[in-house]
């Protein structure tokens, strides 16, 4: 009895401090799956305390502290910009000194004005001193004052261009890259000295239709000024060991950002974030579902679920406002969305590891969210609205992604396997666990398996070089079945169509009434002789509206067929044969086509009837199901980088398939070609028309369906 009551109480005290743990958490943490789903996720980090002006000791409190820097060895800087100072702060967060007041070079006494960002390689420490338009360096074990780097000079530099550095990076080489806030060529690049050496990834700037009109009504002065406010600037940049540059921007168009996202668009035209090799060419990975530009889902009331305690409408929508970047353990790298207060991990291939965070006043929650430094295990947040800095410790799972992440780096695949499976444990949504179990079972040889594991992550390229490995083995076993199955394919066909032709040359007789064997194999005349084709079928009556239709139903099988035949590789997001789709998808356009196509030739002397309209656009349809139903087939057999050849033969038949529409009524309705374009194209506005009507109506009948429906509710409750 004893024994059960400490049980119970032990239990008691899990219950409690399990609970208590995730009341100290105010925020989700989660990811997204490759359709856009919010996907849970365990905490990656979670906060553990907070730094102020009180923890500091400081006399005069932080004033709107803009950037944050730590170093090699944990020491940890603080860009104090209302104060116009720089903190110096050892690993456990003790003020060391304070940069603000110096004598320059001149001996003239000088100080800090406005300060924004904050840089410390070996020996020194570069501070962007904002108002003063000019980059301070000092010494990074004293403070004391080396020298001042001013605005570069150079012919490429627009002669009126105000100097604003806000962020300074600076490489192995001595190499200085500066953002300024009022440059829109791109970072700064420099030399040790200071000497102007060029401009690296400017961003590029779309100008919309009205402003390109609009252009040639402007003065050279207006189109001057016009361009001077394009907003391409950046905001902020960092450097890895390697001299690869890390930048920000949150200046470009949001609807083309937005745009980015919604198309899973890997261009770097409008991301938010870039990473710069030394030339200044972009070269960030974005490999994962969506391209790393922040939140995904950017609809308001969706917002409400990532932890928010308030209403869906308090929430912010649209694209991300990226403001900073920071480079963390093993590969990884965060950047923060001002909009939201939220942090989002990637690892080196741009894949979405975790997004946490949350406006609000609970520990852990930021209300205005600055910078983001890692510093060991630790993230460090700043909140510029109540100047106090967040420290995040890495929790256990934190620690296995990282160590799984780390021996993906050092290609110890068998060991990163061990880490993903945990992982998978704790978080069975992840999808790179999957990736990295299946590249452990690739280099053992289990493609098969490996070919699960990507499936299961969506990874199709992934899987694509699996299923490689598989055809080549069974290539080399097989060998000789390949060209046999080739050669037996063409000899039927070739025995195929001179048996039709036998068939078709047979039937150039006159008769009253032909078979349907004779009628559906005319389809296989019309296809290679169209003119002739369509001719006889109308005068010779060697078509039938039974054999039309025939081909419509093969047309809408091979559709189906191809929903569900097609391999994985090239129908990765398949979700099911949709019957009624596939049927509509065929069937819908056919009978617009017939409908729309009889009512505009009937006012324009065409002598084709109805029957005849929809009868030859049935036998035109021939050349889509020739190519979809062998080309299905084949990708099953085909990889991912051969996928080009099934596409160009899809697109053939469809091309095949309209050119054949376009004589058909070209030859039934007896039109010249220049009428029959127009027509045709006169058709097309018809079915849109046709289409419009339809809905118009079922819309005005489902209220009236439900007009009276109401009044039969409101009659059945009085009476």
């Amino acid at each position: 009895m004893k024994q059960t009551k400490i049980a119970i109480i032990a239990l008691l005290l899990v219950m409690v401090f399990s609970l208590g743990s995730l009341a100290a958490v105010p925020y989700a943490t989660y990811t997204y799956d490759i359709d856009g789903n919010m996907a849970l996720s365990p905490d990656a980090y979670v906060p553990d305390s907070l730094i102020d002006s009180e923890t500091l000791k400081l006399e005069t409190p932080l004033k709107n502290a803009k950037d944050l820097f730590v170093d090699e060895y944990g020491n940890f800087y603080i860009v104090d910009t209302g104060n116009n100072r720089v903190l110096v702060c050892n690993k456990n967060y003790e003020v060391q000194f304070s940069i603000s007041e110096f004598y320059n070079a001149n001996g003239v006494f000088d100080k800090l004005a406005g300060p924004q960002g904050v840089f410390v390689n070996g020996i020194e420490i570069f501070v962007a001193d904002t108002e003063n338009n000019r980059l301070v360096v000092f010494d990074r074990e004293t403070g004391a004052f080396k020298r001042t780097i001013e605005q570069p000079e150079s012919d490429i530099m627009p002669e009126d261009s105000v100097y604003k550095p806000i962020a300074v990076a600076v490489d192995t080489a001595g190499r200085i890259y500066v953002v300024s806030s009022t440059t829109t060529y791109g970072v700064i690049a420099m030399n040790a000295d200071g000497n102007f050496l060029g401009f690296l990834g400017a961003q590029k700037v779309t100008p919309s239709a009205f402003d390109i009109f609009w252009r040639n009504f402007q003065t050279k002065a207006q189109r001057q000024q016009t361009a001077q406010h394009v907003p391409t600037e950046f905001n902020n940049i960092t450097i890895d060991e390697d001299g690869f540059i890390y930048v920000t921007t949150s200046t470009i168009d949001e609807s083309s950002q937005q745009n980015a996202i919604e198309t899973k668009s890997t261009s770097a035209d409008y991301a938010p974030v870039k990473m710069l090799n030394p030339k200044g060419n972009d070269v960030m990975r974005r490999s994962g579902f969506f391209p790393p530009s922040g939140e995904v889902k950017v609809e308001t009331e969706l917002m409400a679920t990532a932890g928010a305690t308030d209403g869906a409408a308090q929430r912010p929508s649209g694209a991300s406002k990226i403001i900073d970047v920071a480079l963390g353990p093993s590969g990884m790298w965060s950047i923060i969305d001002e909009k939201r207060s939220k942090v989002f991990t990637y690892d080196e291939d741009g894949n979405l590891l975790y997004i946490f965070g949350d406006k609000g006043s609970q520990l852990g929650n930021i209300q205005s969210i600055q910078s983001i430094v890692y510093k060991g295990d630790d993230m460090l947040v700043l909140d510029k609205s109540n100047n106090t800095i967040t420290i995040y410790k890495r929790t256990e799972y934190g620690d296995t992604l990282v160590s799984a992440l780390q021996n993906t780096q050092d290609r110890h695949y068998d060991k990163a396997a061990i880490y993903w499976e945990q992982i998978l444990q704790k978080n069975s949504n992840f999808d790179m666990a999957y990736i990295g179990i299946g590249d452990s079972l690739y280099r053992q040889g289990d493609y098969e398996g490996a070919m699960e594991m990507y499936q299961m992550a969506h990874a199709v390229e992934d899987y694509s070089n699996s299923f490689k490995q598989i055809r080549k083995a069974w290539m080399e076993k097989y060998i000789i079945i390949v060209p046999i199955v080739v050669v037996a394919f063409f000899i039927l066909l070739s025995k195929f169509f001179k048996y039709a032709n036998k068939v078709n040359l047979a039937g150039q007789k006159m008769k009253d009434k032909r078979n349907f064997k004779e009628t559906f194999l005319y389809t296989f005349h019309i296809i290679f002789h169209p003119f002739d084709g369509f001719w006889d079928m109308k005068h010779e009556k060697r078509g039938s509206m039974a054999a039309a239709l025939t081909v419509v139903v093969i047309t809408i099988l091979s559709f189906i067929y191809k929903s569900a035949g097609t391999s994985y590789i090239f129908n990765p997001d398949s979700k099911g044969v949709s019957y009624m789709g596939e049927i509509l998808g065929v069937l819908l356009p056919y009978l617009l086509w017939g409908i729309a196509n009889w009512c505009l030739t009937t006012l324009f002397d065409g002598e084709g009837r109805m029957r005849d309209i929809f009868m030859s656009t049935g036998y035109a349809l021939m050349p889509i199901p020739m190519m979809i139903i062998p080309t299905t087939i084949c990708s099953n057999f085909l990889l991912l980088e051969e996928g080009g050849i099934l596409t160009m033969i899809n697109v053939i038949g469809y091309i095949w398939a309209g050119f054949l529409i376009f004589f058909a009524m070209s030859v039934i309705h007896d039109y010249p070609i220049s009428k029959n374009v127009v027509t045709c194209l006169g058709t097309i506005v018809g079915m849109a028309f046709i289409m419009f009507i339809g809905v118009l109506f079922s819309g005005l009948l489902g209220k009236i369906v439900s007009f009276v429906y109401n009044i039969y509710v409101e009659l059945s409750y009085r009476m």
